[in-house]
């Protein structure tokens, strides 16, 4: 349930989803190893006095440097950066600082603008913020101060950043809980972290997956879908809703989220197969067979995104398939699907040929079956023999489709063939005797069955229970007594090697049918037909007689006693009509 992670939070790591850690660890830390902050002099705008931001910057520099855990960049250092890039000091605005800050190994940017209102002497700043390269900004709340409160403006900033590192701190803990899988511990401070800044998306995204991870799902999915609403090209946050809403079987929610985040990694065919994966795993495979088809569209020769959607494509077909009401026609969605998956595999074949997996050509044929399309399942094994001929399984798909097609000769010849490549494989003995009883043709079955005993493909009692299951149907029901007869005793060869239980169901349906057929044969109640019944009557007598007989007839709840009874009124009547003839 897990698995898309691997491509989420644990890939890119907690800590540099938070922006990396911006407090060291251990206490009582030296200055040299507090972490540096780029406080840049503020931007005047409209020929405002720059004198105002340079002040700031400098009180501001002397109050950070005041912190255990951070320290200020010496100004001279950032005007030598700047001029290093062909830049001034007054060129750094808040995006070309949080770029330079990487160049001087700074973890925190200061900068932000003002204008100057000089009637009334003051300043307004605008858009002051403390940010970090890569992670969202601290907003200082815009405000207007006199020219000469640079000091109580900068103490007032000071306080601000301490939020900030308060807020730094919570949000790292969150991260690092979450990294050492402590749930309790991350929740705890992730909330923490969201009650001083609700705004900050990775704060929320890491706690969504806290939630994820403790199996509150519908939780999950709201923060995430928060973080969406705050960062639209979150794709850790993309694909959590993905997955999460897959798992509360919100399909189109699921489909809708992987489709954004694959719109931002349209090319990224590994990203593209995991995700259809996961989305399969959560119960949505027709959803994961759109989203690889979508990949097709883009990579056509892609073989391994082919391959994907050919099994997704099935499975969906399958499902819907077996959702239907048992012995239906296929439907037109599933037959589309079977189309679509036969259409991916072909891609697949026509690239690699003989070094194409044999379970792939297999589900090829099937879908043909499945569709109906025998001859086309026929010419595509032919096909794969072509470049498959040596494996037996192919050889026994090939067999299938010729019996449903009613080639059951060739059917039979190909098990042959079955069986040269692989003296083991199953039951292709059974097979072969079980196809010829449905042709009728039983006489030459029994060899067939025979021999599948003798190699271990099948127990003697199946055989011969296949055989009386023949019987019945064609003999039995029908009333076609001498065909039931006939079989039974081709049931019976295996007598010596089945167990008591299977006796005894061969004994009575061959008394069964037995005393049936002579009780036709006796009504004109001759002297000729007493003489050719009466025999019939006793072998069923004596049948009926046998313990095993009794054990099978009180197990399937027959009533034995009025068989035994009628048989001997029989035998008594044909016996009278005998003495009397005489």
């Amino acid at each position: 349930m897990r698995s898309w992670l691997r491509i989420g939070i644990v890939a890119t790591g907690v800590s540099a989803l938070l922006v990396g850690p911006l407090l060291p660890a251990p206490a009582g830390a030296q200055v040299a190893e507090r972490y540096r902050v780029m406080v840049t002099n503020l931007m005047p705008l409209n020929d405002a006095n720059d004198d105002f931001g340079k002040d700031l910057a400098k009180e501001l520099r002397d109050l950070i440097n005041q912190f255990p855990t951070h320290q200020p960049v010496e100004e001279k250092e950032i005007r030598d950066a700047a001029d290093r890039f062909d830049l001034d000091m007054e060129d750094l605005d808040c995006v070309r600082s949080l770029q330079l800050a990487g160049q001087i190994n700074a973890r925190v940017v200061f900068c932000g603008t003002y204008t100057e209102d000089k009637d009334a002497d003051t300043f307004s700043l605008q858009g002051v913020q403390f940010a970090a390269p890569g992670g969202p900004a601290f907003m200082i709340e815009d405000k207007t101060w006199h020219k000469d409160d640079h000091d109580t403006a900068a103490i007032e900033i000071s306080a601000e950043f301490e939020t900030y590192v308060g807020q730094l701190r919570a949000a790292q803990f969150c991260g690092d809980f979450y990294q050492s899988k402590d749930w309790e511990g991350a929740e705890r401070n992730c909330t923490s972290a969201l009650e001083m800044n609700p705004d900050n998306a990775q704060v929320r995204f890491v706690y969504a997956n806290v939630l994820f991870q403790t199996d509150r799902l519908e939780e999950s999915y709201e923060e995430t879908v928060q973080v969406i609403e705050a960062d639209p090209l979150h794709e850790g946050a993309l694909q959590l809703a993905g997955y999460v809403a897959a798992n509360l079987e919100r399909n189109d929610e699921a489909r809708e989220h992987y489709s954004a985040y694959l719109a931002l990694n349209p090319g990224d065919a590994r990203v593209r197969m995991q995700i259809a994966y996961d989305l399969a795993q959560a119960g949505d495979v027709e959803g994961a067979m759109l989203l690889t088809e979508e990949g097709l569209a883009i990579a056509p020769d892609d073989v391994e995104l082919a391959l994907r959607h050919a099994a997704f494509a099935t499975r969906a077909a399958q499902d819907i398939a077996s959702a239907a009401e048992p012995g239906g026609a296929l439907s037109a969605e599933a037959a589309a699907l079977y189309r679509k998956a036969i259409g991916s595999y072909e891609i697949v074949y026509g690239v690699q040929g003989d070094e194409m997996e044999v379970s792939h050509v297999l589900t090829m044929i099937a879908g043909y079956m499945e569709l109906g399309q025998l001859q086309d399942a026929i010419d595509m094994a032919a096909r794969a023999l072509e470049t498959h001929g040596d494996d037996a399984s192919l050889w026994s798909r090939y067999a299938d489709v010729l019996k449903r097609a009613e080639r059951v000769d060739e059917a039979i010849a190909a098990l042959n063939e079955v069986e040269t490549r692989d003296p083991d494989f199953a039951n292709v003995k059974a097979r072969q005797g079980s196809w010829l009883l449905d042709l009728g043709q039983e006489d030459e079955a029994l060899s067939f069955l025979q021999e599948a005993v003798e190699k271990g493909e099948q127990t003697a009692d199946a055989m011969a229970v296949l055989l009386l299951a023949n019987a019945h149907s064609k003999g039995v029901v029908p009333k076609n007594w001498g065909h039931a007869l006939r079989v039974i005793g081709l049931a019976k060869s295996f007598e010596n090697e089945v167990d008591d239980g299977t006796r005894g169901q061969l004994d009575f349906w061959h008394g069964f049918s037995l005393f049936s057929q002579a009780l036709e044969q006796e009504t004109p109640q001759t002297l000729e037909t007493a003489q050719l019944t009466l025999p019939k009557f006793q072998q069923s007598a004596r049948l009926f007689a046998l313990p095993r007989v009794g054990s099978y007839a009180e197990a399937n709840s027959i009533g034995l006693q009025q068989f035994r009874d009628a048989t001997q009124q029989y035998i008594e009547i044909q016996e009278a009509i005998i003495q009397r003839g005489r």
